[in-house]
């Protein structure tokens, strides 16, 4: 295993350095088929330990020749492929190698069920905390078409991470407390994940955590909550709060 992936690196060593004196010559659609070879599934994966070779970036696979903005263009056009596996994996690398020229089409893949929580990560990474990115991340959380646990599980983790990226943000007061209103309307109203979202929300508002605010989000979720864990963290949050008394929490 050891040798295969060493002669795997040393030929992509190869490729990329025969591409950095060439890679003007490479067509899109050759870039695109190693791009899709880069995606093919395969057994394993990863480093076995700390002596083999790093696996290579996609960049590097598909030697571009630093032409990154290219790779972009061309991972967007794969995303909208209907084979879902290529689809989320083209959407994955957007996440890192996505520019402003992709935001339009990573706006309009908010309601997609296969790709919504990646395009929202994608602008997120792209755009930082705008009113566009908010606007996404409301679509994503609303729609409804594809309702499972783990489409629920993964709005939460969208929640989290755009709450996480709001609190290191520059934006506008206003702009925050939008963003804030998005999510808050979405932990109310969900199954699972209610934990992770609640405790961002402290984390990224002070005033947050003794409110009526919070008290009432938590009690619009305690009816929804699926497992023990969450019933458990949401009822012990109630009653922490109206131990103040109720009536004393700030609004």
């Amino acid at each position: 295993m050891d040798r295969i992936r060493i002669l795997l690196f040393a030929f992509v060593a190869v490729l990329t350095s025969t591409s950095t004196c060439f890679g003007d010559m490479q067509t899109d659609d050759e870039i695109r088929r190693g791009v899709v070879r880069f995606f093919v599934p395969r057994c394993g994966g990863g480093n076995v330990d700390d002596n083999d070779p790093p696996d290579p970036e996609l960049a590097e696979f598909v030697a571009i020749n630093g032409d990154t903005n290219r790779l972009a263009r061309i991972l967007a056009e794969i995303a909208q492929t209907n084979n879902a596996w290529y689809s989320e994996m083209a959407m994955w690398e957007l996440e890192k190698y996505g520019t402003s020229e992709q935001l339009p089409f990573l706006y309009s893949c908010a309601t997609n069920p296969i790709i919504g929580d990646r395009a929202v990560k994608a602008a997120l990474r792209i755009d930082g905390v705008s009113s566009n990115s908010v606007a996404t991340l409301q679509r994503y959380l609303c729609f409804t078409n594809v309702v499972t646990t783990k489409t629920v599980y993964e709005k939460a983790v969208a929640c989290r991470d755009f709450l996480g990226a709001l609190s290191e943000s520059s934006a506008s007061s206003d702009l925050k407390g939008s963003a804030i209103l998005v999510v808050r309307g979405y932990a109310s109203d969900i199954s699972t994940g209610v934990s992770m979202i609640d405790t961002a929300l402290v984390d990224v508002d002070n005033t947050y955590r003794h409110s009526k605010r919070r008290l009432a989000d938590l009690r619009a979720a305690y009816p929804r909550c699926l497992n023990e864990y969450q019933t458990n963290y949401v009822t012990n949050a109630i009653n922490e709060l109206v131990a103040y008394p109720e009536a004393s929490l700030p609004d």
